[in-house]
């Protein structure tokens, strides 16, 4: 199953709490794409976070893994999770 996680800074936190937390963060989610968890990522323009496209089992279990980011550990950063499906508005295309 997949699933849309929009992390971001919570707004006021300063950035000398965010940057320190940088490489951690990034070595988490490279684990998490090396196992093919992550599918995708990209920052949000402004910077303000990042949108990452996520495979797992079920809610619980990408629940899980966000919880075990660093910058989420460390209070700085708040992720929302959406569950997604696959898109079947194409099949009315087709239809006899």
């Amino acid at each position: 199953m997949q699933f849309l996680v929009i992390a971001k800074v919570i707004e006021g936190v300063p950035m000398d709490k965010v940057l320190p937390l940088v490489q951690a963060e990034a070595a988490k989610v490279w684990e998490y794409y090396a196992a093919d968890m992550v599918r995708s990522i990209s920052y949000i323009a402004d910077n303000s976070g990042a949108v990452l496209l996520w495979e797992a089992p079920s809610l619980e279990a990408v629940t899980e893994m966000v919880a075990q980011l660093p910058m989420v550990q460390e209070g700085v950063l708040k992720a929302d999770i959406t569950p997604l499906k696959p898109y079947t508005g194409t099949e009315s295309l087709f239809a006899k």
